[in-house]
């Protein structure tokens, strides 16, 4: 250890030594630690005030050579001599005899008395004077105030002390004999002892009053009994949205969740299956669709365009549809202040009151990021937000739905890609995912432009089975809205359902695209390729050295190994060659294609 690193070892173990005897002198005298202002080397009586002197809650707010400016501040005296209430007593703790002197109040000796007698006999304030005490030589008093007397009996029945330790853990203090000294109610320190079994709190300048005590921790016994009297789940729609729950839908920006929404909130307001031809009527539910970044009027052209395709009139919506914009109104949940993260309780109550003034069924938030200003990597901050709007759920006697973004250059969309922490999957008890058509999905299916069709999973359900995909894809809707030449006006993307073709479908398509490869091909070139695989063996495996799809390349009939293997695959289609299995010159059984025996 170097000599300054022993210097300072040395003056931190000074400082710690001197906090845990000033610690025991400030409970001795009822009183705070704080720092006196010195000036000169001496301590500066004159400009001591409350206001002047300096708070101390721990060994390292001070250094060593602050030590001879500890001081205790007692206050209120009212509560032991019935009277002094202004008064403020500081006690220069030191070496010898402390100075004791009035700082604040109407002059008061018995003040600056009570505490010279308390050190002189060594003994704690509250002890020495209890709680309260006439002071006789001051003249008249106030009376007595009532109920604020200790218990005579300091002992604390096991569940009092549990009670007592739990006061003292949400108010802090120090639990000597049956009294806690020192907790603090809305900033004020005072006494909690018990009267009648009922706690009580006194202090300087509160008369003794009831603690309000939080609700114990209890276990509930579970017994089984007839499971068809458990209520069952509040499913509201599409086995996705439940009564008091947060879900959420996740997806890349532009993937189809906002079109998506409005679809499912008009199916939602009116009853109709929209996104499921198939399904039944259900009952109406009255949404709140909340888009916080969009303006009011590109949230009534995007409802319009789908009321439009799907053809949703006023009377069919009947009321139950509530639509705002974030820009009209702020639909923030949580704020940073700082390095806190502070949760806005006043939001919450006013969007509880408002649901269930409304009796809404269904909040639908679009996105989920602009409700908050958490970091998203954070998972404590990220349950935090997302389990307010939990509260918003279960307070509201709603389901809310969150619609959120992916991390970027994510490829398949899963459960995990939702961006930020994995409290936010982890929080919510429905999860779906929508992931755009792939290329190779559009040409399997025959579509034109695959970046109009996306396709619905649920990433995480735990309430019920996962199904199939659901496939959805965009129309556009003209509004009509338009001036002058521009008749059709604003163009609106709308979802609607859509069905992934038949395996059957799928698989005729794919053999006419086949044959249209080979529909130009003269029949005397066909007969010329048949002749040479007839005296050749050519395998079927495009790995091998000797592939038959070489025999096309080789005599320019294909331009390339794909081209070369669509084309024998549609002549093979077409019965014209076949796929023969055979031994080859190795002896080992090998795939060959030969042409068809008579054709």
């Amino acid at each position: 250890m170097t000599a300054p690193q022993r210097k300072e070892f040395i003056e931190a173990e000074e400082m710690r030594h001197a906090w845990s005897e000033f610690k025991e002198f400030c409970w001795m005298l009822a009183g705070d630690p704080v720092l006196m202002p010195f000036k000169d080397g001496e301590p500066d009586w004159q400009s001591a005030t409350r206001d002047s002197l300096q708070k101390v809650n721990h060994w390292s707010d001070f250094t060593a050579a602050d030590i001879p400016r500890l001081a205790i501040l007692t206050d209120s005296f009212d509560r032991f001599i019935g009277k002094g209430a202004d008064v403020s007593v500081v006690t220069l703790w030191r070496e010898g005899t402390p100075i004791v002197q009035q700082i604040d109040g109407a002059s008061c000796d018995r003040a600056v008395d009570v505490i010279r007698e308390a050190i002189a006999d060594d003994l704690p304030l509250e002890d020495v004077y209890g709680l309260p005490l006439a002071d006789k030589a001051a003249g008249p008093q106030d009376p007595p105030l009532a109920s604020t007397s200790a218990p005579a009996n300091d002992n604390l029945s096991p569940e009092q002390a549990i009670r007592l330790r739990r006061i003292q853990a949400d108010h802090g203090g120090e639990i000597r004999g049956s009294t806690l000294f020192g907790a603090k109610f809305d900033g004020v320190p005072g006494q909690v002892f018990f009267v009648d079994d009922e706690m009580r709190f006194v202090s300087g300048r509160r008369v003794s009053a009831p603690v309000i005590e939080r609700e114990q921790l209890r276990a509930t016994p579970f017994s089984l009994g007839d499971p068809t009297a458990i209520p069952e789940r509040d499913w509201l729609f599409g086995r996705h949205f439940i009564r008091k729950y947060a879900t959420a839908s996740v997806g890349p920006g532009g993937g189809g969740k906002t079109a998506h929404s409005i679809s499912e909130a008009l199916a939602m307001v009116t009853g109709r299956p929209l996104l499921d031809p198939d399904g039944p009527l259900t009952k109406p539910l009255r949404v709140w669709w909340i888009n916080a970044e969009d303006p009011q009027d590109e949230i009534a052209r995007r409802f319009h365009g789908a009321a439009k395709h799907f053809g949703v009139t006023n009377e069919q919506v009947g009321g139950r549809l509530f639509t705002d914009s974030g820009r009209d109104q702020q639909f923030v949940i949580a704020r940073q202040e700082g390095r806190d993260l502070k949760i806005v309780e006043p939001f919450i109550e006013d969007m509880v009151a408002e649901v269930r003034r409304r009796e809404i069924d269904v909040v639908i938030i679009d996105p989920f990021v602009s409700t908050h200003e958490a970091q998203e990597n954070d998972n404590g901050a990220m349950q935090r937000v997302t389990a307010a709007w939990v509260r918003v759920a279960d307070e509201g006697n709603c389901g809310v739905e969150l619609t959120h973004h992916v991390a970027k250059n994510q490829g398949e969309v899963t459960a995990d890609s939702a961006r930020g922490g994995g409290a936010f999957k982890d929080k919510v008890r429905s999860m779906r995912v929508f992931n755009i058509m792939t290329q190779a999905e559009g040409e399997k299916a025959g579509v034109d432009d695959p970046r109009a069709y996306f396709r619905v999973d649920f990433g995480k359900v735990n309430m019920v089975a996962s199904g199939h995909s659901q496939w959805r894809r965009f129309v556009s809707v003209p509004l009509m809205n338009g001036r002058g030449l521009a008749k059709t006006g604003d163009e609106i993307g709308v979802v609607e359902p859509w069905k992934w073709p038949s395996a059957d479908a799928i698989a005729e398509r794919a053999a006419s695209a086949r044959a249209a490869v080979v529909s130009d091909v003269p029949a005397e070139t066909l007969a010329g390729v048949k002749v040479r695989l007839e005296a050749s063996d050519y395998k079927a495996d495009q790995r091998a050295k000797h592939w038959a799809g070489n025999l096309l390349i080789e005599t320019g009939i294909a331009d390339g190994r794909e081209k070369a293997k669509a084309m024998l695959a549609a002549w093979v289609d077409a019965g014209e060659l076949e796929i023969v299995r055979m031994k080859d010159a190795s002896r080992h059984e090998a795939d060959f294609i030969k042409p068809v025996a008579g054709v």
